[in-house]
């Protein structure tokens, strides 16, 4: 583990200083405020900030978004794109969504459409492998018979069940119930996803971009650091946060923010292999309150992991899911089957590590756009320029 210091003139440039020098995988250990000992400066207030990154933990992918074309649009092109690509160009369609995207029209046209192609033809082809050979009424040679189980599909065949899966997909964005009391969501799901930074991203969104009342609360108490990070995050945007350490805690504090409307609480990540962990929450959660549970999953988590993680949390009734990290891969090939496979709705997507900004409320568009052309054509996606061109206004 490595530990650092940093001095700046406020929270958010210390903080700023903490993701450039030990990234986004840092947990904020203390912050305290300090005076300047520079000649003439005795009287500046300063902001430390202690931060601490674990070198065990996974490295995210980060590429630099290239610099805007002289006389190109602002937000017309990808966030994240290799400096030396050029921004793809504008959908010939316009809009394209799960219905615009048809076995017709489907031979990819970029490179990033041509391996999502192949990942879905493997899926495709392990699916037939798992199905028993048809009953015949001529015995076929059993070279024959493994022959045509590892045959290739066709690639119309490819885009017809790739397309089937996408109609499949459920969006459902997270919104607010509009009754008495406040909404409560809870976030649940396994170490590394980022629902500490989802936390905040919510939090922003509602509170900046739609003027509601928000309350923060932290029952991660296994993390070092994770309930400071939560509070820092509440502290610039003048948030409550509260920590609960006991199930009697959280109903204190539920009780206690009655007059909000949105309660963001976020938990402590386990293994998807500890049944314990999610008996513990359906514990903590029996509090009284009506609290609806959203599972946060990472893009890049593989399958069998993936199948894991939503049968461990199947008990606690999950509202929708929260799918992190998506521009950390490319590969979404499987995470579009294991999501259609789960019936459950995608309620929001983090396209980045930047909170506020990289956050989206799922739509069904962006979605089968993902999965059907790729990150670059999702990007591209007129809603999310639109989206994007609204929150930075």
């Amino acid at each position: 583990m490595k530990v650092k210091r940093f001095e700046a003139r406020d929270t958010k440039a210390a903080l700023a200083l903490v993701k450039e020098e030990l990234g986004t995988e840092a947990v904020i250990l203390s912050t305290r405020t300090l005076r300047s000992a520079k000649a003439g400066h005795r009287d500046t207030p300063l902001v430390e900030v202690v931060a601490a990154v674990d070198f065990d933990t996974e490295p995210c992918v980060r590429v630099e978004p290239p610099p805007p074309r002289e006389g190109g649009r602002r937000y017309g092109y990808p966030a994240y794109l290799p400096a030396d690509e050029p921004p793809p160009a504008a959908p010939a369609h316009g809009r394209l969504g799960a219905a615009a995207m048809t076995a017709s029209d489907d031979l990819p046209s970029s490179q990033e459409a041509q391996d999502l192609h192949r990942r879905f033809a493997d899926l495709l082809r392990l699916r037939h492998n798992d199905l028993p050979p048809a009953r015949t009424t001529v015995k076929a040679p059993p070279r024959a018979v493994s022959d045509q189980h590892r045959a290739k599909p066709r690639p119309e065949d490819v885009a017809q069940w790739r397309d089937q899966l996408i109609e499949r997909l459920q969006a459902k964005p997270l919104a607010l119930k509009r009754r008495n009391g406040p909404t409560v969501i809870a976030l649940v799901g396994p170490t590394g996803v980022g629902k500490t930074t989802t936390a905040a991203k919510i939090a922003a969104w509602f509170s900046i971009h739609q003027q509601c009342r928000v309350a923060l609360l932290s029952m991660d108490c296994y993390r070092i650091g994770a309930t400071e990070q939560l509070r820092t995050y509440a502290r610039i945007m003048r948030l409550p946060c509260e920590v609960t350490l006991r199930p009697q805690d959280l109903a204190s504090a539920l009780k206690k923010h009655q007059d909000k409307d949105l309660i963001i609480i976020d938990t402590a990540g386990r293994s998807p292999f500890d049944p314990g962990h999610v008996r513990e929450l359906a514990t903590w959660f029996a509090a009284g309150q009506t609290i609806d549970t959203y599972l946060v999953v990472s893009a890049t988590a593989k399958k069998e992991d993936l199948q894991q993680i939503l049968d461990t949390y199947q008990p606690l009734k999950v509202h929708g899911l929260i799918v992190t990290k998506l521009d950390e891969t490319r590969a979404y090939a499987v995470l579009c089957q294991q999501i259609a496979a789960s019936a459950l709705p995608v309620s929001c997507l983090c396209t980045g590590q930047r909170v506020p900004e990289d956050f989206l409320p799922a739509s069904k568009e962006f979605l089968g756009t993902l999965f059907g052309k790729g990150w670059q054509a999702a990007m591209q996606h007129t809603d999310t320029v639109a989206g994007r061109q609204a929150w930075l206004q």
